[in-house]
């Protein structure tokens, strides 16, 4: 039997029992993929990190990441978390190189509880979006809810983590009940699951409020959703540009709140930055408040 120390978070908030939980598994070298979805299924947490060493010594650490589900290439929470763990644990500060299944992602760290990573992936459309009369039931919405303009529902990902955006008005997205049935009818077989959003939110200062639903991924309704942040300004550049409103030129700051319903408020920070157009590079960064330590024997 070999023992594994562990962490767990609540990442996008600064407060403990908000935001997203997540496990960090620390020295996880020696544990099979199998072990690690087992280990990710007992944690019962929306995802669990494992932190192994780099395949480059230059790099800080390679981490994979699970969910319920299956394992992902990568994801926001997880991302942000882990590095705050490693940052802890190893004693370091500035900047971090993670090497994740999606690639290498630069992390700035601010502080010892907050983390922002630049994704190496920029975000784009990836296929085509189910037909709108099939989006409102998955929701119980009426037709009329859902949004068939310039911010239609879009497939839009980064990284190989792709999700079905769909616009709504703040008051419809707040009394959406996902529809399980309706959802499998989507086929969304490779997409993690739908990201819900309206202009605004609920707090003063927010851009977006958002949900996400991912059944297939172990997840009915995800607190506070960094991929999918990580994705989005794929969905509105097109959106604005269809309008003929493009994003300007340089950098934008939004503040994306999720997991309100759920009472796991999440604010999410996203910096997204346009040259001549089009996307250039995309941030996303939050806090992340330690709620426990252990040890896990396997």
């Amino acid at each position: 039997m070999t023992d594994y120390k562990f962490q767990t978070f609540d990442v996008f908030t600064k407060s403990k029992f908000a935001g997203n939980p997540l496990a960090v598994v620390f020295d996880a070298e020696g544990l099979s993929t199998e072990q690690m979805q087992t280990i990710t299924a007992e944690f019962n947490l929306s995802e669990t990190t494992f932190i192994l060493p780099p395949k480059d010594p230059g790099h800080t650490a390679r981490v994979r990441i699970f969910t319920l589900g299956y394992e992902m290439p990568f994801a926001g929470h997880p991302t942000v978390g882990t590095s705050i763990a490693i940052a802890r644990a190893r004693g370091l500060s500035g900047s971090l190189k993670l090497e994740l299944n999606a690639g290498l992602f630069d992390v700035e760290l601010r502080g010892d509880d907050y983390a922002q990573f630049t994704n190496p992936n920029i975000p784009v459309e990836v296929g085509d979006a189910p037909s709108h009369d099939k989006l409102a039931p998955v929701f119980g919405l009426a037709q009329g809810d859902i949004e068939t303009g310039a911010h239609r529902a879009r497939l839009c990902g980064s990284g190989g983590v792709n999700y079905l955006y769909v616009c709504a008005s703040l008051e419809a997205v707040q009394r959406a009940v996902l529809n399980r049935a309706h959802y499998s009818a989507l086929g969304l077989d490779s997409t993690v699951g739908v990201y819900l959003y309206a202009h605004g939110g609920v707090d003063k200062g927010a851009t977006y409020h958002a949900r996400m639903f991912a059944p297939d991924a172990g997840l009915e309704e995800d607190p506070a959703t960094g991929s999918a942040a990580s994705g989005l300004p794929a969905q509105i550049v097109l959106a604005q540009r269809e309008m003929d409103q493009p994003l300007n030129d340089g950098p934008h700051h939004w503040v994306i709140e999720q997991g309100y319903e759920m009472g796991r408020k999440s604010q999410i920070m996203a910096q997204v930055d346009i040259e001549d157009g089009a996307l250039k590079s995309v941030q996303i960064g939050g806090h992340a408040a330690q709620i426990q330590s252990g040890i896990l024997s396997v």
